[in-house]
């Protein structure tokens, strides 16, 4: 029994220590799924590439760990990857005054003058609209913007009412003056709308100003309702202003949607997505739908909400975006709230930060991105450490993709890590050493009822 545990305590700690000692070989392109060659001009010690699409698509991870690069020599390169555009600096928000305006048409004086109607606020103050709009006036209402924003561009108006136990709908215009006399359109046909469902309640307050509306000195805001489904008073605002800074540069990657039950949609991506945005746009034109979106992040976990706002298809409105933090995304389930979709379900595109590599050129060229390999650890450096120095990286020279190759194909996007296989061995060793262990405690409670059954009939 002693040369029975000894084996065992022999042969496991032999086992362990030809793992320990196994150390995995050095990276080479066929270690990757994928990957594309790259050409240079010069000799500068670092190049910087632009992610290609693809590579958002096909990695084996979300955040693209299993992304490298590669000299002529098959030897990996030092490298750092960083989005292209940064972060923009968060928006501040400020309480706004509204007034309402009592609306009067004005006779034309002659017959071929435009229509015009008169507002005027309760201190008096007297607005000359234009050429109003051809649908029902339902409101006006006058929001001065106040002073000091600077170069800061109003990015969004949100509009606060009390609750509509019979819901509420209409659409708005917005037009903005520095002097109350000129008049500069600046939205048309943005829908709000205050709508319950059960115990749910579907708010679309606010009004968002495409790439920011720039005012130059404009001081006021004018909010014309229109074709609202009953009167309704606005109890305040509030605006969204946005310091100027680079539009970010995103890599759109549409869905693939089917219908489902319940007035439903389900989209999906081939691999789960860390998502910095998402727009959706209704097939018909000038289509306006309520929507409820859920989202899950693989398929084998549950839905969860996401939001609940309104997408529209009309003519000078910009896509409906919906901001997200890199939340990872595998599937959208969309639900229209009291419509349907019909026969041609909505355009579902996820937007993720474009991301920029910077890369050591060690060795002789071509160098070669490669990326797909589910065995991959992250390895992307700091960009202060790959670049030391204050060094400017707009003056980096570029490396330009060429030609896309084949490498160890798809057998590399499910390889597995030298460590994990290292810990599911262990796990199994353990297991062996526990199974063997009670089998031996077995084997010596036998031995031992028999030596009791064997003293006592003696």
């Amino acid at each position: 029994m002693k040369r029975y545990w000894m084996a065992l305590v022999w042969a496991m700690t032999a086992a362990c220590a030809a793992s320990d000692d196994t150390s995995g070989p050095a990276e080479s392109p066929q270690d990757y799924a994928r990957g594309v060659e790259l050409a240079v001009e010069g000799q500068s010690p670092w190049y910087q590439l632009t992610l290609p699409e693809a590579v958002y698509q096909q990695s084996a991870f979300p955040d693209l760990r299993d992304v490298r690069v590669f000299n002529s020599q098959g030897a990996s390169l030092p490298f750092a990857m960083e989005t292209t555009t940064p972060p923009a600096p968060a928006p501040q928000s400020a309480p706004l005054t509204v007034y309402k305006l009592d609306a009067q048409p004005l006779k034309p004086a002659r017959d071929d003058d435009a229509q015009a109607v008169l507002l005027t606020a309760p201190s008096g103050v007297q607005i000359r609209m234009e050429n109003p709009p051809d649908e029902t006036l339902s409101a006006s209402w006058l929001i001065p913007l106040g002073e000091g924003r600077g170069e800061q561009a109003l990015t969004q108006l949100r509009l606060a009412w009390p609750p509509q136990a019979n819901g509420w709908q209409a659409r708005v215009d917005v037009l903005s003056s520095e002097t109350l006399r000129d008049w500069q359109p600046e939205v048309a046909d943005a829908p709000l709308m205050d709508l319950t469902s059960g115990d749910q309640r579907l708010l679309q307050d606010k009004v968002d100003f495409s790439d920011g509306l720039a005012l130059s000195g404009a001081k006021y805001l004018l909010v014309v309702v229109k074709n609202a489904s009953a009167p309704l008073e606005f109890t305040s605002a509030t605006g969204q202003w946005q310091a100027p800074h680079p539009q970010p540069v995103r890599i759109p990657l549409p869905a693939q949607g089917v219908k489902a039950p319940d007035n439903a949609a389900v989209y999906r991506w081939p691999r789960p997505q860390p998502f910095d945005a998402l727009t959706l746009r209704p097939a018909q034109e000038n289509a306006v739908v309520p929507v409820e979106i859920d989202y899950r992040r693989a398929d084998n976990m549950p839905w969860q909400p996401l939001t609940r706002t309104v997408i529209y298809r009309l003519p000078e409105r910009p896509v409906v975006r919906i901001a997200l933090h890199g939340e990872l995304i595998s599937a959208l389930r969309v639900r229209a709230i009291n419509q349907r979709f019909g026969d041609a379900l909505p355009e579902v595109v996820g937007e993720r930060d474009e991301k920029t590599l910077v890369f050591n050129a060690q060795g002789h060229g071509p160098f070669l991105l490669a990326w797909g390999n589910g065995a991959a650890q992250p390895q992307a450096l700091a960009l202060q450490t790959l670049v030391p120095g204050q060094r400017n990286l707009e003056t980096l020279p570029y490396a330009q993709a060429v030609n896309p190759v084949t490498l160890g194909g798809d057998a590399r996007m499910v390889a597995k890590d030298a460590v994990a296989q290292r810990s599911a061995l262990y796990t199994w060793l353990i297991w062996g050493v526990l199974v063997a262990g009670a089998a031996g405690l077995l084997l010596l409670a036998w031995r031992l009822w028999r030596e009791i059954r064997r003293e006592k009939a003696a």
